[in-house]
Protein backbone atom coordinates (compact mmCIF):
# COMPACT_ATOMS: atom_id res chain seq x y z
CA UNK A 1 0.00 0.00 0.00
CA UNK A 2 0.90 3.18 -0.79
CA UNK A 3 1.33 6.43 1.44
CA UNK A 4 -1.00 8.31 -0.01
CA UNK A 5 -3.29 5.36 0.71
CA UNK A 6 -2.41 4.50 4.06
CA UNK A 7 -2.88 8.02 5.30
CA UNK A 8 -6.80 7.91 3.58
CA UNK A 9 -7.31 4.66 5.23
CA UNK A 10 -6.68 6.81 8.74
CA UNK A 11 -8.88 9.65 7.65
CA UNK A 12 -11.57 6.99 6.88
CA UNK A 13 -11.28 5.34 9.98
CA UNK A 14 -11.67 8.76 12.20
CA UNK A 15 -14.42 10.01 10.00
CA UNK A 16 -15.93 6.54 10.22
CA UNK A 17 -15.96 6.34 14.19
CA UNK A 18 -17.28 9.79 14.24
CA UNK A 19 -20.18 8.85 11.95
CA UNK A 20 -21.06 5.68 14.24
CA UNK A 21 -21.14 8.29 17.45
CA UNK A 22 -23.56 10.83 15.36
CA UNK A 23 -25.99 7.57 14.77
CA UNK A 24 -25.66 6.85 18.64
CA UNK A 25 -26.78 10.30 19.43
CA UNK A 26 -29.55 9.81 16.81
CA UNK A 27 -30.64 6.67 18.56
CA UNK A 28 -30.40 8.52 21.58
CA UNK A 29 -32.59 11.40 20.79
CA UNK A 30 -35.01 8.90 18.99
CA UNK A 31 -35.23 6.88 22.26
CA UNK A 32 -36.20 10.01 24.26
CA UNK A 33 -38.60 11.32 21.75
CA UNK A 34 -40.21 7.64 22.04
CA UNK A 35 -39.90 7.74 26.01
CA UNK A 36 -42.24 10.73 25.81
CA UNK A 37 -44.39 9.78 23.43
CA UNK A 38 -44.85 6.12 25.17
CA UNK A 39 -45.79 8.76 28.64
CA UNK A 40 -48.51 10.82 26.83
CA UNK A 41 -49.63 7.68 25.62
CA UNK A 42 -50.16 6.29 28.88
CA UNK A 43 -51.67 9.53 30.34
CA UNK A 44 -54.20 9.01 27.49
CA UNK A 45 -55.07 5.44 28.17
CA UNK A 46 -55.41 6.07 32.16
CA UNK A 47 -57.61 8.81 31.57
CA UNK A 48 -60.78 6.36 31.23
CA UNK A 49 -62.47 8.88 28.46
CA UNK A 50 -63.90 7.50 25.83
CA UNK A 51 -64.05 9.31 22.17
CA UNK A 52 -66.68 11.92 22.16
CA UNK A 53 -66.66 12.68 25.41
CA UNK A 54 -64.92 16.50 26.38
CA UNK A 55 -61.24 16.22 27.09
CA UNK A 56 -60.64 12.88 25.16
CA UNK A 57 -57.60 12.53 22.89
CA UNK A 58 -56.59 10.50 20.27
CA UNK A 59 -53.32 7.85 21.02
CA UNK A 60 -50.12 9.39 19.03
CA UNK A 61 -49.51 8.42 15.65
CA UNK A 62 -46.55 10.24 14.64
CA UNK A 63 -42.52 8.66 15.71
CA UNK A 64 -39.54 8.65 14.47
CA UNK A 65 -37.18 6.13 13.53
CA UNK A 66 -32.99 4.99 12.43
CA UNK A 67 -33.29 3.09 9.16
CA UNK A 68 -29.97 1.48 8.40
CA UNK A 69 -29.93 0.71 4.27
CA UNK A 70 -28.34 -2.70 3.65
CA UNK A 71 -26.89 -2.20 0.52
CA UNK A 72 -25.00 1.62 1.19
CA UNK A 73 -25.16 1.59 5.19
CA UNK A 74 -26.18 4.74 5.29
CA UNK A 75 -28.63 5.38 8.31
CA UNK A 76 -31.71 7.56 7.43
CA UNK A 77 -34.03 9.55 9.86
CA UNK A 78 -37.50 9.13 9.17
CA UNK A 79 -41.37 9.64 10.18
CA UNK A 80 -43.39 6.74 10.63
CA UNK A 81 -47.10 7.30 11.23
CA UNK A 82 -47.71 4.48 13.69
CA UNK A 83 -51.49 4.51 13.01
CA UNK A 84 -53.43 1.39 13.74
CA UNK A 85 -55.39 -0.07 10.98
CA UNK A 86 -57.35 -3.13 10.20
CA UNK A 87 -53.99 -3.96 7.64
CA UNK A 88 -51.28 -3.34 10.15
CA UNK A 89 -53.60 -6.06 12.34
CA UNK A 90 -51.77 -9.18 10.76
CA UNK A 91 -48.35 -7.41 9.56
CA UNK A 92 -45.53 -6.54 11.86
CA UNK A 93 -46.81 -4.52 14.69
CA UNK A 94 -43.35 -2.53 14.85
CA UNK A 95 -43.79 -1.43 10.73
CA UNK A 96 -45.36 2.00 10.15
CA UNK A 97 -45.96 3.98 7.44
CA UNK A 98 -43.45 5.91 5.58
CA UNK A 99 -43.87 10.03 5.71
CA UNK A 100 -42.60 11.75 2.68
CA UNK A 101 -40.48 14.73 3.56
CA UNK A 102 -40.61 17.72 1.64
CA UNK A 103 -38.27 18.09 -1.40
CA UNK A 104 -37.30 21.86 -0.55
CA UNK A 105 -37.65 21.72 3.39
CA UNK A 106 -37.81 18.16 4.30
CA UNK A 107 -39.86 17.21 7.24
CA UNK A 108 -42.64 20.13 8.22
CA UNK A 109 -45.69 20.62 10.44
CA UNK A 110 -47.85 21.30 7.51
CA UNK A 111 -46.42 17.80 5.97
CA UNK A 112 -46.96 15.38 9.27
CA UNK A 113 -49.89 17.25 10.39
CA UNK A 114 -51.91 15.04 8.11
CA UNK A 115 -51.03 11.94 9.60
CA UNK A 116 -50.58 13.42 13.65
CA UNK A 117 -52.85 14.59 16.04
CA UNK A 118 -52.35 18.26 17.51
CA UNK A 119 -50.88 17.39 20.76
CA UNK A 120 -48.21 15.64 18.55
CA UNK A 121 -46.96 19.14 17.83
CA UNK A 122 -44.88 19.88 20.36
CA UNK A 123 -42.77 16.66 20.49
CA UNK A 124 -41.95 17.55 16.95
CA UNK A 125 -40.90 21.28 17.57
CA UNK A 126 -38.55 19.92 19.73
CA UNK A 127 -37.11 17.24 18.08
CA UNK A 128 -37.40 17.81 14.30
CA UNK A 129 -34.84 20.87 14.50
CA UNK A 130 -32.52 18.44 16.28
CA UNK A 131 -33.16 15.49 13.93
CA UNK A 132 -32.80 18.14 10.78
CA UNK A 133 -28.90 18.69 11.84
CA UNK A 134 -28.34 15.04 12.41
CA UNK A 135 -29.66 14.49 8.96
CA UNK A 136 -26.98 16.38 7.73
CA UNK A 137 -24.41 15.41 9.13
CA UNK A 138 -25.05 11.94 8.67
CA UNK A 139 -25.57 12.80 4.97
CA UNK A 140 -22.22 14.64 4.60
CA UNK A 141 -20.18 11.98 6.68
CA UNK A 142 -21.65 9.42 4.31
CA UNK A 143 -20.43 10.99 1.85
CA UNK A 144 -17.03 11.33 2.32
CA UNK A 145 -16.77 7.82 3.80
CA UNK A 146 -17.99 6.47 0.29
CA UNK A 147 -15.40 9.02 -1.63
CA UNK A 148 -12.70 7.86 0.73
CA UNK A 149 -13.35 4.64 0.01
CA UNK A 150 -13.12 4.75 -4.17
CA UNK A 151 -10.31 6.77 -3.89
CA UNK A 152 -8.42 3.83 -1.72
CA UNK A 153 -9.44 1.27 -4.52
CA UNK A 154 -8.04 3.72 -7.18
CA UNK A 155 -4.61 4.42 -5.04
CA UNK A 156 -4.53 0.46 -4.22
Amino acid sequence: MSVESVSLQVALDNIYECYEALVDRAQLLVDGYWNEWREHNKKIFSSGLKPGEDGYQNTGRLAPRLKRSKITHRVYLEWLDWKKTTYRKFQNPRSGVHIKPNKREGYTWTTISKKANTWEKVLFDKYEPLFKSLRKALALMADQISMLKSAIKLLS
